[in-house]
């Protein structure tokens, strides 16, 4: 096998795809059709090119959409319990990840962030030494970042706050504002659904 001039392979990606999504309202917000596929497929196709150690999904229930990031390569790992937060799907993925000591953490609920993005976290990557590489856009700060796995475990086990206390000495990678947003509320769609894919 070639080398990886990356560094993806020796990282595993982690995409957590089980929040609640209470302010979206009815349907699936991670399902809901954006420039020709689901919200959650763009992430994929982004990530889905490099090699990486390992390709971990934590979802909730068994949507449909997750057939692709089985077909990918992910490992699916079911949260049964999304009220535990960001913080317990974490736990849930550094549980699952086996081989590997750092990964990227990607929300899938961002459909706009770029392979280009992607290249220049694991290029920072390469040149830090052991810290956290974070996404860094006006007062954005986090994923996608690639964390170390033995920090990730130190952190509580619930909540949606707590993995912030990891990016107090991160090495940042600036982006445009435009790919760090998330989809959130419908409205927070409708302006996505504007912007060029």
């Amino acid at each position: 096998m070639s080398a990886d001039p990356t560094g993806a392979s020796s990282l595993a990606l982690i995409v957590l795809a089980a929040g609640a999504g209470q302010r979206f309202g009815g349907p699936d917000k991670l399902a809901v059709p954006l420039a020709g596929r689901a919200v959650v497929h763009h992430v994929l196709a982004t990530l889905d090119p490099l090699r990486w150690h390992q390709r971990v999904l934590i979802h909730r229930g068994e949507p449909a959409w997750c057939r692709a990031f089985a077909d990918a390569g992910f490992t699916l790992v079911r949260n049964d319990q999304p009220e535990r937060g960001m913080l317990g799907s974490l736990h849930l993925a550094a549980q699952a990840v086996q081989g590997a000591e750092r990964a990227l953490l990607c929300l899938a609920d961002m459909p706009l962030i770029t392979s280009a993005h992607i290249l220049a976290l694991l290029a920072a990557n390469r040149e830090a030494t052991g810290q956290v590489v974070a996404s860094r856009a006006g007062d954005y700060r986090g994923p996608p970042a690639i964390l170390p796995l033995a920090a990730v475990r130190t952190l509580p086990p619930q909540g949606e706050g707590g993995a912030r206390a990891l990016l107090a000495q991160a090495v940042w990678v600036d982006c445009d504002p435009a790919q760090v947003r998330d989809i959130d509320t419908p409205a927070d769609l409708l302006s996505i659904q504007g912007s060029c894919l």
